[in-house]
């Protein structure tokens, strides 16, 4: 936690708490907890207001960037200057429901209060966009690319650094790469997962306040057509009917059989173990993790579930595990970037940087081959990211196979025919925001051969 998120000063103004957040943000704090350090003194309207004012501009921030630095003044501003305005015109731009007049008002007193004496130059730019704005609303996609490249176009219309939106194009192409760079600015709702060991799904279903819609893939998941407020504050989640967890996720309970071993070698805050728990109540789950505060997380969401002494907490990382014994599954949800959760977490693409895309990829590489060593003969070892780049994903399982002769890719019957649609090779499968409607993830999944002995 850096300096600034130990100097916290509370507000009630949900435009400053917006502005504070994005600064501590681009300082590299985490959003979501940053967000909530700052809201303690905000209503609910005004909470909503603020998270998305920040949400916004992080969805939306070199779009911003170029309307104001091209467009609108010629001169240098300082970071704090900018996110000021970036958040005027953000909601000129995106907030329909409050008028323009009052924006600027609001956002020339913020100005005012932050950077005194520059409250001027703040309200002149904003009153130059109110003029021009028809003008410069659609550039550089639509209206004139002045020669940008296409990477550079699509990456200044859709708010990505060029070097993800140039990776993304030389996998997709052209059209595919600009749906998922639309959908990745598209709010996501959370998805809920049924447990099952308490209440079903239809029941679930109508004893929540709002209309939601069946997973298309998971038996387990629901999706709010509207999300009024928190999930804690959902019917049924202090009862532990449901937990939140993106349909990507859920589909692990359909590619797994019966197992009766199971090793979560990078558990997190245990998303999996849990389904599994719930799904397969005669397995017995070993939960590993390097970070006490995810363990904990994963215990409270063990006893809110009702799911008694299934899953057995280890503390540490699997590269040093010594454990006695060997799975019949192991689950390797290994760190990665992030970048298939951008819906949800847009200040990750401004986070990362080309150079972490490889350094994650051979950890990722590291901690699949170290959790190999605890797979039975014949039993399944299944690796998942929530990333988009090829690097993280399909490359990791084409080294791991490379390196390892021990293992398999399953082949196409040995995915289950709901899934099958989702297959990009042996043992591979995708999904995408823009064409699932999920995060972007990727699963490789393998056997241990039977004959392969420890």
């Amino acid at each position: 936690m850096n300096l600034l998120d130990n100097t916290v000063e509370l507000s009630d103004d949900p435009r400053l708490v917006a502005l504070e957040t994005l600064e501590a943000v681009a300082k590299g704090s985490r959003l979501e907890n940053s967000l909530e350090r700052r809201s303690a003194l905000l209503s609910a309207d005004n909470l909503a207001l603020a998270q998305a004012l920040v949400y916004v501009c992080l969805r939306h921030q070199s779009r911003l960037d170029f309307i104001i630095k091209t467009k609108l003044i010629k001169n240098r501003v300082d970071r704090l200057a900018l996110t000021i305005l970036r958040l005027g015109l953000a909601q000129i731009m995106f907030f329909d429901r409050l008028k323009d007049y009052a924006i600027v008002n609001q956002t020339v007193e913020l100005a005012r209060l932050k950077i005194p004496g520059r409250h001027g130059l703040v309200n002149a730019i904003l009153r130059k966009f109110l003029r021009e704005k028809a003008s410069v609303w659609g550039w550089p996609l639509e209206i004139d690319g002045r020669g940008a490249s296409p990477a550079r176009r699509l990456a200044v219309f859709y708010s990505h650094p060029l070097w993800l939106v140039e990776r993304l194009m030389a996998q997709l192409g052209f059209r595919q790469a600009r749906a998922l760079l639309a959908a990745n600015n598209q709010p996501a709702p959370p998805t809920l997962r049924v447990n099952p060991r308490l209440i079903d799904r239809e029941e679930l279903a109508k004893r929540l306040p709002f209309p939601t819609q069946a997973t298309r893939f998971s038996p387990w998941g629901l999706i709010p057509e509207a999300w009024p407020g928190r999930p804690e504050a959902w019917p049924g989640y202090r009862e532990g009917h449901f937990a939140i967890q993106d349909e990507a996720s859920q589909i692990l309970g359909l590619l797994v059989d019966q197992p009766k071993k199971v090793l979560d070698a990078c558990a997190g805050q245990g998303g999996k173990s849990l389904n599994l728990a719930a799904i397969r109540p005669d397995a017995r789950i070993v939960a590993l993790d390097p970070n006490w505060g995810r363990l904990n997380n994963l215990l409270r969401e063990v006893k809110r579930l009702s799911l008694g002494s299934r899953i057995k907490i280890w503390h540490g990382a699997i590269q040093s595990a010594e454990l006695d014994e060997t799975f019949d599954l192991a689950l390797v949800d290994a760190p990665c970037s992030g970048l298939g959760v951008i819906r949800r977490r847009p200040d990750l693409k401004w986070l990362k940087n080309s150079d972490d895309i490889p350094r994650l990829a051979n950890a990722q590489l590291a901690i699949l081959k170290a959790t190999a060593r605890f797979v039975a003969p014949g039993g399944q070892l299944i690796y998942s990211v929530c990333a988009t780049t090829d690097e993280e994903g399909p490359g990791v399982i084409k080294k791991f196979l490379a390196e390892e002769p021990s293992f398999r890719a399953w082949s196409e019957v040995e995915v289950p025919q709901v899934l099958r649609e989702l297959a990009i090779g042996p043992g591979s499968l995708r999904l995408w925001p823009h064409r699932q409607g999920t995060d972007g993830f990727y699963y490789g999944l393998l056997t241990r051969k039977p004959e392969a002995a420890e």
